[in-house]
């Protein structure tokens, strides 16, 4: 140790040289030194600086290195001081043994090998003490989760030998019985016992899963019955072993209130109003009032829906009336319906529908006309993020298949399948890979006689950058846009945060609607913009400049608000 006075010295600071960045960042993290300012007396630097040895062995050990050397050098000034260390690591110690054993009795618990499965320690590997203990912890966690409230290591020891520059781990872990489901009972006054027995798919007798628990709160929480859900399990040793559960549900108000303002550059300004009933009865029953307005699209719509035996299965009934004026066509809609809406065992969300749509359309002076239809159908959706408003990963991806038969009330026969999915990966700290594709495929005899709310297009904010909204499609002779039976859109963009609350972002989009494969030519919009993580969600605002030499505007501006999924 040398002690040196130096007049020069003017701020504090605390130098490691020798050592990689992350195990000099642990270090820091280690050492009280590092916290002290210029003023801090110094009796205490002296005292932290003796210190320093046993907090950064402490450090290293953690990391693997049992036998560093360490120089090290105090400069006292006049107005600060300086701590300077350099470090020689050594050889790292590594493991020549793992036992890790689980002891479920005479039964095997798949999910407690899968965790033991997937813990970082292998014989070979540099000693982390950080993958030891998340390896200890993963395995009391699933442990807990699966019902062994009786459990405990039988050997939990990391026995290191720094002469050899080995280590030995043994974790032996019993878990004692698995616990059972208990009696569940529920403290609320507002629907019939018999719906709200509706939402639990556990039987009183089954091994406990913790995860099946926290299933049937977030259904109790999402069914808009209720504003607070307390759930208490407290489980009961021997002789019982098993898990009573009690639920406290406290109801919400009665109706329900949402408006809005919005805008975005395929519709401009937006308003929306609704008011959700959210108990017409105490069967569960709901009714719902919704209207959006804007210059291009604006619709009302009314809907109520019927619980049925299960959890997120409703069976519903709607009307609605939608204007719809765009760049390629003008429309006068209603639709009345009913539908079938089940959450599935996998998650996702399946809708039998049968829709009665009647329409008055016009896509150009000589395309105009009236249609009605009736649509069966089938869709299915799921979304599945980890940090909404901006995920680091997930995806959103929904499919929908639908027809009409001429005669059975339509006026016109068609099959149409239509999906479209938008994926989000993590490609480096802050940065991420969104891509979206969508498309669409129909079977008809002349397209003139579908709709023009049934046909596709492309363009628009969230479809082709750099053109209008449902500016892109097939034309007739005289160059108007009416719209394809096909469609084809794919995007690839590329945002990395630079702030708290901000991105930047790059992305192309690329397709077209079609009626013949071979006449399909790509439109294509490249360009960046600019992410606000608002309080209302994420803002875009997105600068895209078509590749056509045809194409009718230079650049076009796109803004819009909503989730990334």
């Amino acid at each position: 140790m040398l002690l040196l006075a130096s007049i020069n010295v003017t701020n504090a600071e605390v130098s490691i040289n020798g050592v990689d960045t992350p195990i000099r960042d642990n270090i820091l993290a280690y050492l009280q030194l590092d916290d002290e300012a210029c003023d801090a007396p110094r009796w205490r630097v002296r005292r932290l600086f003796a210190d320093a040895d046993t907090r950064i062995r402490e450090a290293l050990e953690v990391v693997g290195f049992y036998n560093a050397e360490i120089e090290k050098q105090l400069v006292l000034g006049e107005d600060c001081w300086q701590a300077n260390f350099v470090i020689t690591a050594g050889k790292p110690v590594l493991l020549r043994s793992v036992s890790i054993e689980i002891d479920t009795g005479d039964a095997q618990d798949s999910e407690l090998m899968k965790t033991v499965q997937e813990c970082a320690l292998n014989p070979g590997d540099v000693l982390q003490h950080a993958n030891y203990d998340v390896c200890r912890r993963s395995i009391n966690r699933v442990a807990r989760n699966r019902g062994y409230f009786a459990a405990s290591f039988t050997e939990r020891r990391i026995d290191v030998y720094p002469d050899e520059n080995v280590a030995d781990i043994m974790l032996h872990f019993a878990t004692g019985p698995r616990y059972i489901f208990g009696e569940i009972t529920f403290d609320q006054a507002v629907l019939e016992p018999d719906l709200i027995n509706r939402f639990v798919r556990i039987l009183p007798g089954e091994p406990y899963d913790a995860e099946r628990v926290r299933r049937l709160q977030r259904y109790l929480v999402t069914s808009a019955y209720f504003d607070q859900v307390l759930l208490s399990r407290k489980p009961r040793g021997e002789p019982h072993f098993d898990v009573p559960i009690h639920i406290e549900l406290t109801p919400g108000k009665k109706f329900q209130y949402n408006a809005g303002i919005g805008f975005a550059t395929d519709v401009g300004p937006k308003l929306r109003f609704g008011v959700l009933n959210r108990r017409v009865n105490s069967r569960g029953h709901q009714a719902e009032f919704e209207a959006n307005w804007s210059k291009v699209i604006s619709d009302v719509g009314v809907t109520y829906r019927i619980p049925l035996d299960k959890p997120k299965d409703w069976f519903t009934m709607d009307a609605g009336y939608k204007i719809e004026d765009n760049d390629s066509f003008e429309s006068n809609l209603f639709t009345t319906g009913v539908q079938r809406i089940q959450e599935r065992d996998n998650d996702w969300i399946r809708t039998l529908f049968l829709n009665l749509r009647l329409e008055e359309y016009a896509t150009s002076e000589i395309d105009k006309d009236s249609s009605r239809l009736l649509t069966p159908g089938v869709s299915y959706a799921f979304v599945q993020e980890d940090y909404p408003p901006r995920p680091l990963k997930g995806h959103r991806s929904s499919v929908m298949m639908r027809g009409a038969i001429d005669g059975a009330i339509s006026d016109t026969s068609f099959a149409q399948i239509y999906g479209n999915t938008k994926w989000v990966f993590t490609l480096w700290p802050n940065g991420r890979l969104l891509t979206r594709g969508e498309a669409g495929f129909t079977l008809i005899d002349q397209l003139d006689t579908l709709p023009a709310t049934v046909r596709f297009f492309a363009g628009g904010d969230i479809s082709v950058r750099g053109y209008a909204y449902k500016s892109l499609g097939p034309t007739d002779p005289f160059g108007n846009v009416v719209g394809g039976e096909n469609l084809l859109v794919g995007s690839i963009e590329l945002d990395q945060k630079f702030a708290d609350d901000w991105a930047l972002a790059a992305f192309i989009d690329s397709g077209n609607a079609y009626n013949e494969f071979k006449d399909f030519n790509t439109a294509t919009g490249v360009g960046a913009g600019i992410r606000w993580i608002s309080p209302l969600g994420p803002i875009r605002f997105d600068v895209a400049i078509p590749l056509e030499k045809d194409a009718p505007d230079d650049y076009r501006i796109h803004i819009t608000l909503g989730p990334d999924l």
